[in-house]
């Protein structure tokens, strides 16, 4: 059979087959769309996180934007949210990695860090400025 007699027969199959087909094999075979990721912007100005607390979904791939509004630099210190979580880090702030994984990360003045991953376990983590005379605390809330 050629193949334009193929296609003309199966334009003719009946409804209810094509139906089945689509029960089983689904509209067009089309993979499930997942969630938008999530962007989160903490601003680093007066010596102070805004906003303090930040609230992230266990699971939902996640852009931290951290941005340097002061004149002097900042340091970004997660207590334990990336331990054993793949995190990738950009902009121009200065990451620094250890046998944990990712540490902190120093954003200089007018400067961005953005970190994206996922995740993993619901909790409450502290974070913190660490540079000397910076009272910068703020929490991160996984649900």
């Amino acid at each position: 059979m050629s193949p334009l007699r193929r296609f003309a027969h199966l334009c003719t199959l009946p409804a209810w087959l094509l139906t089945v087909g689509a029960i089983f094999f689904g509209p067009a075979l089309g993979l499930a769309e997942e969630p938008p990721e999530e962007v989160v912007l903490v601003t680093l100005h007066a010596r102070q996180f805004d906003p303090p607390v930040i609230i992230l979904h266990t699971g939902r791939k996640t852009h931290l934007v951290l941005r340097n509004e002061d004149a002097e630099l900042h340091a970004f210190v997660p207590r334990e949210l990336f331990i054993g979580v793949s995190v990738n880090v950009g902009g121009n702030g200065a990451p620094e990695f250890g046998e944990s994984g990712f540490r902190k990360v120093i954003i200089p003045s007018g400067g961005r860090a953005d970190i994206r991953f996922v995740p993993e376990l619901a909790g409450e983590y502290q974070f913190l400025c660490d540079m000397p005379g910076h009272e910068m605390r703020g929490t991160i809330r996984v649900e």
